[in-house]
């Protein structure tokens, strides 16, 4: 889509007019971005995303906005950004076209279970319990198993200033649930605010009353214990073990094979093959010399 298209929607001036293929925020790495840029100090991060094709941002600000990049500029490119965003969500196929939602015949969908009626896919062999919620724009894999009230597809709190009033930002993107997927009881998967989708890989099994945001992407054969929390726009690699209690920030990445430990809080990316435990989360040797030192 043309920058130029949105121009009464932006409520500002085309300075040069771009395509893009998607919208985000300045840290993501979708194709083509469309962001907002109203903070002179975000400006090293605007740079370095190569993914950007066309910014919103102030007059004062407009000179920061690399060439090669669309440029539109409005006294408030915030609200400017989400206006554009729920009129693409709203009223355009940007993010989805609608189909009729599709159901295995051989999957098994208890009575009292809900699948929205439009984009949905539940694959062979899926089993989808009571009380379960799958919400549109989700894609349930074969032999998935979705156990008594869990949540799939639903929006996640995102809150924003817009015209002056904070917000909860709609969401457009989707959930895929992989081949053979567990989601145990009152458990929820949330989808992307911008498009994409949240992914849960092969085999991974997730325990009941955890919460994974928008925009994860976690690998196969995973294993995340009970009433665990994993942030937003989190990447989780193969065969990680993420014990119970524990909770991972936003936008990180945890590597293949790490063992993050009962009640952990990471704050910052976790190696291929390391193990982390505390508050905040460090190496469990390290950790645990630690504790033994004030005993």
């Amino acid at each position: 889509m043309r920058l130029s298209t949105l121009k009464d929607l932006v409520g500002g001036e085309v300075a040069r007019d771009g395509e893009f293929l998607s919208l985000g925020l300045l840290s993501h790495r979708a194709d083509r971005l469309l962001v907002t840029f109203y903070d002179r100090k975000y400006t090293d991060e605007l740079i370095a995303n190569e993914h950007i094709a066309c910014v919103l941002t102030t007059s004062e600000l407009a000179a920061l906005v690399p060439e090669y990049a669309g440029l539109a500029v409005c006294p408030d490119p915030m609200s400017a950004f989400y206006h554009v965003h729920e009129y693409l969500l709203r009223h355009t196929d940007f993010y989805w076209r609608d189909f009729k939602t599709e159901i295995s015949p051989d999957a098994a969908i208890h009575p009292r279970a809900y699948v929205a009626p439009m984009n949905v896919r539940v694959g062979c062999g899926a089993i989808v319990e009571p009380n379960a919620t799958i919400l549109e724009h989700s894609i349930i894999g074969e032999d998935a198993v979705i156990r008594v009230g869990a949540v799939v597809g639903c929006d996640d709190l995102e809150s924003k200033h817009v015209d002056g009033k904070r917000v909860v930002v709609p969401h457009a993107g989707g959930v895929f649930l992989h081949d053979r997927v567990e989601l145990q009881v009152n458990s929820l998967v949330a989808r992307p605010v911008f498009g994409g989708f949240t992914e849960i890989g092969e085999d991974t099994k997730i325990g009941a009353h955890v919460h994974i945001a928008h925009n994860v992407c976690i690998g196969r054969s995973c294993y995340i214990a009970p009433c665990a929390i994993i942030c937003g726009s989190t990447t989780i690699g193969d065969h990680v073990w993420i014990g119970p209690n524990a909770s991972i920030s936003s936008e990180l990445h945890v590597g293949d094979r790490a063992h993050i430990t009962l009640g952990a809080v990471v704050t910052e990316d976790v190696l291929s093959g390391q193990r982390v435990s505390g508050n905040f989360a460090i190496d469990h040797d390290k950790f645990i010399k630690f504790v033994k030192s004030i005993r």
